[in-house]
């Protein structure tokens, strides 16, 4: 095994590790999510998924506190891995590859009233995007049951995702 594949084996370990650790942090309501029926086709499939994450990553980039997590990322791959892992979620096909919730925001001091603020930023964008509002409210128990996962107390509850990674703590403005 090349040190490459070494090293993709032990972080695979890891973030199952780190999923088998957080039982309670992970969401018992994210395997219905996509059922009965296939909820991706009745939005209007991935273009719908497209189109509200670029007014939500708008609100977000632009916010003064959230806008902070986003520092020096690019956000064409935040809205690709979004809307791929939304897919999954919502009945279509499976073909996010990265990060569960969990993993991918462990390294995150995210609040309640974060998490809040957020929320409240993805509903005006479902509006402004005019999905139907049976189908936002739908999309927004989807999102509200992300809020175990990702949400945090203290820092104490986050960690690294790896062995040299701060831990990302943004002060209210």
């Amino acid at each position: 095994m090349t040190i490459t594949n070494m090293t993709n084996a032990n972080m695979i370990n890891d973030r199952r590790g780190a999923e088998r650790a957080s039982p309670d942090r992970r969401s018992p309501e994210r395997k219905s999510l996509g059922a009965p029926g296939n909820y991706l086709e009745e939005l209007g499939g991935r273009e719908c998924l497209e189109r509200v994450h670029t007014i939500f990553y708008d609100k977000l980039f632009a916010h003064p506190w959230l806008g902070k997590f986003f520092e020096g990322k690019k956000r064409w791959l935040l809205e690709e891995q979004q809307t791929e892992f939304l897919m999954g979620v919502f009945g279509g096909p499976r073909i996010y590859g990265g990060r569960g919730p969990l993993e991918a925001h462990q390294h995150m001091f995210i609040t309640a009233e974060i998490f809040d603020i957020r929320h409240e930023l993805l509903r005006e964008s479902l509006a402004q995007a005019k999905v139907p509002e049976h189908m936002q409210e739908r999309w927004l128990r989807a999102d509200q049951s992300m809020r175990r996962a990702v949400e945090k107390e203290t820092t104490d509850q986050c960690r690294g995702r790896y062995n040299n990674e701060a831990i990302m703590v943004i002060p209210k403005p």
